[in-house]
């Protein structure tokens, strides 16, 4: 076996316990005294949840479906970030490429930002009650007076408007940078353009946060809370079996696709020129990422949240992992983006001061380039296969 093969298989293995662990490893543990939890104490829970894991593929552990659901849904979106940082990178030939330099994330933003601010009141909307909270019942309830329409924007309508946004980002982005290129890509030019509209999209959402926190009325409050919330939420629904099939298929399905891709990645690293001589039609083949890789990225963050920064930091660590061949890369960077975003979130789900399980998106972007940081350390001056040159 290869060595970056049995890297691989033992990352491989290394991220699925840490995905196994974090279901059933006790949560809000900072919330109690350390000194509760002997080994035994700990054995014990991660026993029960265990249990309880189990009970939810036999049709017993209703109780523990909202946490399987969540982990799940978080390996699933980190694998798919990962994986778009690593294909985004070999695309543009260039190691700063990423979803959010792309501006694939701020599409996302803007388009969410849309919705809270001009298109949450329209639609079906619940009769108001006197304690201004409603149960699952009642919500339940009301859901099923509304016809499909209905039902899909009452349940979906922002994760939609996220999702378009990102395909109307890229198209900005791609349609500007091929008209300065007269039809070619320009690998700088595409960086550069996403980079500035993020930073727009950025600066639009800092001012409607503004905007609203003007506005002294019980209205205003709320909607500042949902545009905090664009820009640094993840994990922030109640997941059910029909969210699990409309997140991972078509991830599952765009992973293939950019797994089928891995040889043709591997040649347009030699360059453009050298990857043509050797029969890659490199725009044709720039733009079917970049398709594929939006429609991950945008399921992923509409449904998961807009986690900054974990596909680049997960490429670049698959790279120093396994190297830079694509056939090893590519798997590798699903790894660490699944085993990260998996771990951010149970540190999240820990009861750290100033931590909640809605607020991976802040997490990641402090424990990511620590992590990154440290990596990058400890192997200084080994002059590892996986740096760019």
């Amino acid at each position: 076996m290869r060595p970056e093969a049995r890297r691989l298989l033992i990352l491989g293995i290394i991220v699925f316990v840490l995905v196994l662990a974090a279901m059933i490893a006790p949560t809000y543990i900072f919330q109690h005294s350390l000194v509760e939890w002997t080994p035994a104490a700990l054995v014990g829970v991660a026993l029960s949840n265990l249990n309880d894991l189990l009970g939810v593929f036999t049709g017993n552990g209703e109780a523990f479906e909202a946490r399987f659901m969540v982990i799940l849904v978080c390996a699933v979106s980190g694998g798919a970030l990962g994986l778009c940082g690593s294909a985004y990178q070999g695309a543009f030939n260039n190691p700063l490429a990423a979803p959010k330099t792309l501006g694939v994330m701020a599409g996302g933003a803007i388009g969410a930002l849309i919705f809270v601010v001009f298109l949450q009141d329209v639609g079906p909307q619940m009769p108001m009650l006197s304690t201004g909270s409603y149960t699952q019942a009642q919500v339940n309830a009301w859901l099923g007076t509304l016809n499909p329409l209905e039902w899909i924007w009452a349940n979906y309508g922002q994760c939609l408007c996220s999702m378009l946004g990102c395909f109307l980002a890229v198209g900005i982005v791609i349609g500007i940078t091929s008209v300065l290129g007269r039809g070619k890509l320009s690998n700088v030019v595409v960086i550069i353009f996403g980079q500035v509209f993020a930073t727009a999209v950025t600066a639009i959402i800092s001012f409607a946060r503004y905007f609203y926190t003007a506005e002294v009325d019980a209205a205003g409050i709320d909607m500042v809370d949902q545009l905090r919330e664009i820009e640094n939420y993840t994990m922030v629904r109640d997941y059910s079996y029909i969210d699990l099939l409309i997140v991972i298929l078509p991830i599952v399905i765009c992973m293939v696709i950019v797994l089928c891709m891995r040889r043709r990645m591997t040649l347009l690293s030699f360059g453009d020129d050298e990857a043509a001589a050797m029969g890659i039609n490199v725009n044709r083949t720039r733009y079917a990422m970049i398709i594929v890789c939006t429609i991950m990225v945008a399921f992923a963050i509409s449904f998961c949240g807009h986690v900054a920064y974990l596909g680049f930091i997960s490429a670049h660590l698959a790279r120093r992992i396994v190297g830079p061949d694509f056939r090893y890369l590519l798997p590798a960077s699903i790894c660490t983006g699944a085993g990260l975003l998996t771990l951010i979130q149970y540190i999240c789900q820990s009861g750290l001061p100033y931590t909640s399980p809605y607020s991976a998106g802040v997490v990641c972007s402090i424990v990511g380039p620590i992590i990154f940081l440290i990596v990058v350390l400890a192997q200084r001056g080994k002059g590892t296969s996986g740096e760019w040159q």
